[in-house]
């Protein structure tokens, strides 16, 4: 009796240990399925990741290729010459042009451009730019205020259809406390090749735009 009850116990034990080989046989599986998952999921996120990267590379590529360049000018005074400064934008527009002569301190960073509309004047094609009083730096000598005005001009004719620029001030004449520019007082640019050619009014050959004593 007493061996059949240690035989029963062996086979129980036999039993409970081949019970527990089995599970720690489909643990192991299992472990090693949900590793191989991992592993394949973390393969397809750095994919994932690579092509989102490249997209990207593309698109920057894509979107520098499609931005347009336009000529800024600026000032040295010490040279009384414009300087040329080639930058890229999304699309030449008055306002980004306008923007850009901010950034490169050729205007206040305060004044606004009111509007900037293109029609013919005496069959020319003339730039209406119209500006906020901000625009008006009375603390810029004659010579200075004449480089700003000549770099503001020849930056919006070179990159719009103009070829004159007629200048207001809440559309009302520019006046500072070197010069008045009135209503037939066209701005220019002065023939020649050099970036350092100065916008002049087109009524100089005549008389020049009035300047305040």
């Amino acid at each position: 009796m007493k061996n059949k009850k240690l035989l029963a116990l062996l086979a129980a034990l036999s039993l409970s240990l081949s019970f527990a080989g089995c599970q720690k046989a489909i643990s192991e599986e299992n472990s090693s399925a949900t590793s191989q998952k991992e592993s394949v999921k973390e393969d397809n996120t750095n994919d994932d990741k690579d092509k989102t990267s490249d997209k990207e590379d593309a698109d920057s590529d894509d979107s520098s290729e499609k931005q347009e360049e336009a000529s800024i000018y600026t000032y040295d005074i010490d040279s009384d010459k414009l300087v040329e400064n080639t930058v890229k934008l999304d699309k030449v527009t008055p306002e980004n042009l306008f923007a850009e002569l901010q950034k490169l301190d050729v205007i206040s960073k305060d004044a606004k451009l009111n509007s900037y509309d293109i029609s013919e004047a005496d069959g020319i094609p003339t730039g209406f730019l119209d500006v906020s009083s901000e625009f008006v730096n009375s603390n810029l000598g004659s010579s200075a205020e004449s480089l700003m005005l000549d770099a503001v001009v020849k930056t919006m004719i070179e990159n719009t259809d103009a070829e004159q620029i007629l200048l207001t001030v809440d559309g009302g004449d520019y006046e500072s406390g070197h010069i008045h520019l009135g209503a037939g007082d066209f701005l220019t640019v002065k023939d020649g090749d050099d970036s350092s050619d100065d916008a002049t009014s087109s009524d100089e050959q005549s008389d020049e735009a009035d300047t305040v004593e």
